[in-house]
């Protein structure tokens, strides 16, 4: 990691900077141990405190902190623990997120040759119940309720099996293909 020092009005001598360079290199190894990550201090005198402001690009967020003390060293040690408070708070929320998406649903895009479901696009308002009515459950075989499914232009067909005697719902899943769910009478 590069660190970048800025002094105005204020100095820090390089036993100091190396006790920081050992704060810093924790850091980077947290967030990223494998690509190169620059900070900038600066450190002002405002009156009879120093300021001490570091700033670091890393996961695709710039993290600032500041700390103001008496002391240019102890500022700066200040700031540094508050970077790696803030470090960790987005490297955790980071893989929280990814997290979530992996668990919505929202998976790399599919090899090719598989297939992939459509998508159907969410909506904000609340679900709708609709109700279709009463449901005749007479006698049909599988191949006639086939032909219910296809002549009425439905997503599913309620039935009594002709056979078994259980009733059963014939569904056309969003692929295109037929499911039969058998429920005990």
């Amino acid at each position: 990691m590069q660190v970048h020092y800025t002094e105005r009005h204020v100095a820090i001598n390089d036993a100091e900077k190396e006790k920081a360079a050992v704060k810093f290199a924790k850091i980077h190894r947290f967030l990223s141990a494998n690509k190169d990550l620059e900070a900038n201090v600066v450190l002002s005198k405002n009156g009879t405190d120093v300021e001490a402001e570091v700033t670091l690009h890393a996961l695709h967020h710039t993290l600032v902190v500041t700390d103001t003390n008496g002391n240019a060293f102890t500022a700066l040690n200040h700031a540094l623990a508050k970077l790696e408070k803030q470090a960790h708070k987005n490297k955790d929320k980071l893989i929280a997120n990814r997290r979530r998406q992996r668990q919505r649903g929202n998976s790399p895009p599919p090899i090719q040759g598989s297939v992939q479901e459509p998508e159907v696009p969410e909506s904000n308002s609340a679900v709708r119940v609709v109700s279709s009515g009463k449901v005749v459950s007479k006698p049909l075989t599988l191949q006639e309720a086939q032909i219910v499914l296809e002549q009425k232009d439905r997503d599913q067909v309620t039935y009594r099996d002709v056979e078994s005697g259980l009733i059963c719902v014939l569904l056309r899943r969003r692929d295109g293909h037929l499911e039969l769910v058998e429920t005990p009478a």
